[in-house]
């Protein structure tokens, strides 16, 4: 295994550096953050560690808005697509994709998937989508997992996608848009359950 940078100029005028783990696989995982929420924030960071057990190559993108700690606008999100799009294309070809994307990142996954044209290569875990990613993620296959106390995805958004059957819907009973409820040890609960989600979907991928 070796672990090196993708280090890039922003818009942000901040640098930054998307940490590239190389197993020598041909599938790439993808980890995609939320809006305030980075890969290394409980639900991306196991993403990534089921990730490693599967033998994966694995791309933790960062966002230049963060590193720069400014707030992100919502007319910025094409030079959050662009950004991280050049950090995956700067690396050599795979022949498989997996996007695990939270929140905000689940738009910029889906983006990203239809600008380069790898939909039939990708599949995708989206992670508290947002309602603006429904487009996207009815032109995708993969699995979608969503509190049932998140403001931002209802039950109605889930509604809207759940004879879908190309998306795997999960939800999680109570949980806010960080997939947690007020109990640390219930949280803890829920991020298990999660993680064997994870498993069921690197399985179900890897075939």
């Amino acid at each position: 295994m070796s672990v090196n940078y993708i280090v890039m100029p922003s818009y942000w005028g901040r640098e930054v550096r998307h940490k590239h783990i190389s197993q020598g696989s041909k599938v790439l995982v993808v980890i995609f953050p939320g809006k305030n929420y980075s890969a290394e924030r409980p639900l991306l960071e196991y993403a990534a560690k089921t990730a490693g057990e599967y033998n994966c190559d694995i791309l933790l993108l960062e966002y230049g808005y963060q590193i720069a700690r400014a707030e992100f606008k919502r007319e910025e999100m094409s030079i959050v697509v662009e950004e991280c799009m050049g950090a995956i294309t700067s690396l050599p070809e795979y022949e498989h994709f997996l996007f695990i994307s939270k929140s905000i990142g689940t738009v910029v996954a889906g983006k990203i998937a239809e600008a380069l044209d790898i939909q039939k290569q990708t599949e995708h875990l989206y992670l508290t989508p947002l309602p603006e990613t429904l487009p996207l993620i009815r032109q995708s296959r993969g699995s979608l997992i969503y509190g049932s106390s998140d403001p931002l995805f209802t039950e109605q958004h889930s509604g809207e996608i759940s004879g879908l059957s190309n998306i795997k819907v999960y939800r999680i009973d109570d949980a806010n848009h960080s997939l947690e409820v007020d109990s640390v040890n219930e949280s803890l609960a829920i991020l298990i359950v999660i993680i064997n989600i994870y498993h069921e979907f690197f399985r179900t991928a890897l075939v």
